[in-house]
């Protein structure tokens, strides 16, 4: 039979506060250099019509390449929403290919 243990650490108030900023802090830094966020949040947020047409291809095929993952969109509702740099980076990836 397995014995568990359970240990209590205390930490003040100022410690405590002071680890949570250092955390905040390092999620902001990563999204600060995520590519799908952009610099200073300031990135463009696309309809369906409009990434569409950017691509040159229909919206249905649009969906399809998401639904096939490989495109990165985010569906609110029935509209999907997608972020010029994850479209850009998908131009990236098949031209590469």
């Amino acid at each position: 039979m397995e014995v568990i243990q359970t240990r209590v650490v205390t930490v003040s108030i100022d410690d405590l506060q002071k680890m949570m900023s250092s955390v905040v802090r390092k999620e902001l830094e990563t999204l600060m250099s995520n590519p799908y966020i952009g610099d200073d949040f300031k990135e463009e947020l696309w309809d369906r019509s409009h990434a569409a047409k950017f691509l040159g291809i229909s919206e249905q095929t649009l969906i399809k390449l998401v639904l096939e993952e490989k495109l990165v969109a985010q569906k609110s509702g029935r509209k999907y929403h997608f972020l010029k740099s994850s479209v850009m980076k998908f131009l990236r990836n098949t031209g590469s290919n």
